[in-house]
């Protein structure tokens, strides 16, 4: 069964040591409302769950990157990708003209968070990293 929605949890192709996240960088985005989270949405009608994700990276972020894995049990409805981003920006933080994201930050360890929790996003970064040992 496809998902209802899809979120990305893109890391760096530089992948950084000493960090609190085993995977290095990690983009997050700065929801007005909802704080900090990973990017992603729901899927439109007619696409697949990879061509959401690519949609909702570019829309929310304008980075590119390949698909490692997918956790499609994380969340009832919705499937997680890893991510490695395919560039890095220049800056650490940066802005999109989005009205649903006022700033796109890599971080190194889990944000300040609202609507989530940091259990979430360690969890997450623990499966992804089982993943790719």
């Amino acid at each position: 069964m496809n998902p209802k929605f899809v979120l990305a949890w893109i890391t760096s192709i530089h992948e950084e040591e000493n960090s609190l996240l085993n995977r290095g960088s990690v983009v997050f985005v700065r929801h007005p409302e909802r704080g900090w989270e990973i990017p992603g949405g729901h899927i439109i009608e007619g696409e697949t769950p990879e061509q959401a994700l690519h949609r909702e990276i570019i829309e929310e972020t304008k980075l590119t990157g390949e698909i490692i894995s997918w956790n499609k049990e994380y969340y009832p409805d919705g499937w997680v990708a890893h991510m490695r981003c395919n560039e890095i920006p220049k800056s650490t933080s940066w802005s999109v003209d989005d009205h649903n994201v006022s700033e796109i930050r890599w971080w190194q360890e889990v944000p300040p968070v609202i609507m989530w929790t940091t259990q979430e996003f360690i969890d997450l970064d623990k499966w992804f990293n089982s993943k790719s040992n």
